[in-house]
C-alpha cells in the first residue's frame, strides 16, 4: 500500500483500544501499510483527530460526531456536509450505569445527590453522561467525576463515587472486573427517559444488557446504545479506503479475537444507524459484496 496509517483508539482499558491494536496488525500484515494505533480520549477527540487529517482512521460513536457538528445541524437534525466519512459500521456501545451493591442505589432517581463517575472530560461517556442525567432531571442535583474507566472502577471500589457510567461494547472488561468481585450492579435507564432521548437525539436505541453478560445480573438491564463507526477523512484516497474497508472484513475474526465487541460487526449492516456518508471506496467495497452475494 506504501501509505502510513494511523489509528486513533482510546482508553487503554476501554474497547476501542485492543480492537485498534489487533485492526493496524492486520493492516500491517497483510497491506503492508506502516501502521500505528495513537491512545486518545476516544470518540470526540477522535473526531477531531481525524477531520484534521491527524489520523487516518478513527473509532467514535455517532452521538459524539454528532456533537462535533460532522453529522448533523442542531436546529434541524439534517445531515450537513462532513469532513468525516465512515469505512463501516461496527457494534453498539450500551449505557452502564454501574453502582456498588452495598449503595442501596436501585434507581436512575436514587443518584439525586450522589457522586457520579461521568467518563474523562470530553469524552464520549461524558456526553452520554451528561445527556442522561439532564432527561432525568438530574443534572443539577448530581457531583459529577470525570474518571477513565479504570479510575472510575477503583473509584467505586473505595467508595470515592456512589456510581459510574460507561459507554462500552459488551462486556467492558473494568465492569466484569467489578461484578466479579461480587460488589457491583447496574441499573436500567427509564423508559420516559430513553424516550425523551430518542427525541432530542434519534441516533440513540433502546437496548438491553442481557444478564449473562456479567457475573449475578438478576435481569436484562434496559438502557440505551449508540452505533461505533470506524471514521476516516473525505480525501483519503478511493483505492486505499477501499484496500482497508477489504481487509478489515477479510480478517474480522482476527479483531473477534481481540474482543468479544466485534462479534456484532456486520457488513450487510455496515451503512446502517451511522448518520455519515460511506467514503466512495467503501462504498464499492460492500457494492462488490452485494453483487457477489446475488450471483
Amino acid at each position: 500500500m506504501g501509505k502510513s496509517i494511523t489509528i486513533a483508539t482510546g482508553d487503554i482499558s476501554g474497547v476501542y483500544f485492543p480492537l485498534g491494536q489487533a485492526l493496524a496488525s492486520i493492516y500491517g500484515q497483510y497491506d503492508g501499510a506502516f501502521t500505528g494505533t495513537r491512545i486518545t480520549k476516544a470518540s470526540i477527540e477522535n473526531a477531531r483527530l481525524v477531520s484534521e487529517k491527524k489520523a487516518e482512521l478513527g473509532f467514535a460513536t455517532v452521538d459524539a460526531i454528532a456533537s462535533e457538528g460532522y453529522v448533523f445541524s442542531t436546529e434541524k437534525q439534517q445531515p450537513v456536509p462532513s469532513r468525516l466519512c465512515a469505512l463501516t459500521g461496527l457494534y453498539f456501545n450500551y449505557i452502564h450505569i454501574a453502582v456498588t451493591k452495598k449503595s442501596g442505589i436501585r434507581s436512575l432517581k436514587d443518584l439525586t445527590g450522589k457522586r457520579i463517575g461521568m467518563g474523562p472530560i470530553g469524552s464520549g461517556t461524558e456526553l452520554n453522561a451528561e445527556r442522561i442525567l439532564q432527561a432525568a432531571h438530574l443534572a443539577d442535583g448530581t457531583q459529577k467525576h470525570y474518571f477513565s474507566f479504570s479510575q472510575a472502577s477503583q473509584a467505586l471500589r473505595d467508595g470515592v463515587i456512589d456510581a459510574a457510567i460507561f459507554s462500552s461494547g459488551l462486556p467492558n472488561p473494568d465492569v466484569s472486573s467489578l461484578a466479579n468481585d461480587d460488589s457491583l450492579t447496574l441499573i436500567s435507564v427509564p423508559e420516559d427517559v430513553i424516550t425523551e432521548l430518542q427525541r432530542q437525539y434519534p441516533y440513540y436505541l433502546k437496548k438491553s444488557i442481557p444478564a449473562e453478560t456479567y457475573t449475578d445480573l438478576q435481569n436484562d438491564i434496559e438502557t440505551i446504545a449508540v452505533k461505533n463507526v470506524l471514521i476516516t477523512y473525505r480525501e483519503l484516497p478511493t483505492e486505499i479506503a477501499y484496500e482497508l474497508t477489504k481487509d478489515f472484513y477479510a480478517h474480522l475474526p482476527e479483531l473477534y479475537d481481540a474482543h468479544p465487541a466485534a462479534r456484532e460487526i456486520d457488513a450487510e449492516q455496515a451503512g446502517k444507524n451511522i448518520y455519515l456518508p460511506l467514503h466512495p471506496g467503501a462504498a464499492r467495497y460492500f457494492e462488490e459484496t452485494r453483487q457477489k452475494q446475488a450471483n
